[in-house]
């Protein structure tokens, strides 16, 4: 039977902290079967090391699928699981980051909502919140809202990786392959792009948040000082990038 939604948590070397992430994905998960959806769950361990298969190894973690992956590439990884999986929508969770309860619940009603007006929709928290390592709110800002501009993406991202989108999203639109040195490394920022491009709406689910774990060693912390490449993007064309989100 084709699930509502699946959660892929994925996990590289993360340990300890991933206890209050996998708390948090229960908890969302529990919320979201309360509301009458059906959840696949299930954990891709990609590269991990021995002491992050160990850990998502433990009984606790029984009740969630096991994937064993060698991409060791977030957005390969992802690319991979999304075909094998049964459902009508996938949210991603890396495994040193927390959801709030309602977020996966809340996050398909949206999408049905949208889906009922005819709309191809992918969704997002309101609030990003950054700790541990920096401490930052980003508010997300509805494709809607007289707030939003393309143009902004030649300098920033709206939105963070950990969306909820229709599975046909990402089969439509795979995430590229990382390429740090020659600055492609936000393989998030151009999903965003790209799925504007291609007509896919972006909305913000209220009330709703994603806790991101920023690590003293990490994606955001190997790119800080490289360039983006997402301006060579047909989309980002300066002819045609007023025209992304009509």
């Amino acid at each position: 039977m084709t699930a509502d939604l699946a959660l892929v948590v994925t996990a590289h070397d993360e340990t300890a902290v991933s206890g209050p992430t996998m708390r948090s994905a229960d908890r969302a998960v529990a919320a979201a079967r309360d509301a009458g959806y059906t959840v696949q769950a299930l954990i891709a361990l990609d590269g991990a090391t021995e002491a992050t298969t160990a850990y998502f190894g433990q009984s606790c973690f029984d009740h969630w699928e096991r994937q064993v992956h060698d991409e060791c590439d977030i957005g390969r990884v992802r690319n991979t699981v999304v075909q094998q999986l049964d459902c009508r929508y996938v949210a991603f969770l890396d495994a040193d980051d927390l959801f709030s309860d309602n977020w996966l619940a809340a996050g398909v009603a949206a999408l049905d909502e949208a889906t009922g007006r005819g709309e191809r929709a992918i969704v997002h928290p309101e609030l990003n919140v950054v700790f541990d390592g920096a401490r930052t709110i980003q508010v997300n800002i509805d494709q809607q809202s007289p707030l939003f501009t393309p143009h902004y993406l030649y300098l920033r991202h709206y939105y963070d990786s950990l969306c909820l989108a229709p599975r046909e999203a990402h089969l439509e639109i795979p995430y590229v392959s990382r390429d740090v040195p020659n600055g492609l490394s936000y393989q998030d920022f151009q999903f965003t792009i790209e799925t504007l491009d291609a007509g896919w709406r972006h909305h913000v689910v209220r009330d709703t948040i994603i806790f991101k774990r920023r690590r003293d060693v990490s994606l955001v912390t190997e790119s800080t000082l490289r360039k983006s490449v997402v301006r060579a993007l047909p989309g980002m064309a300066i002819d045609r990038v007023r025209d992304l989100g009509r």
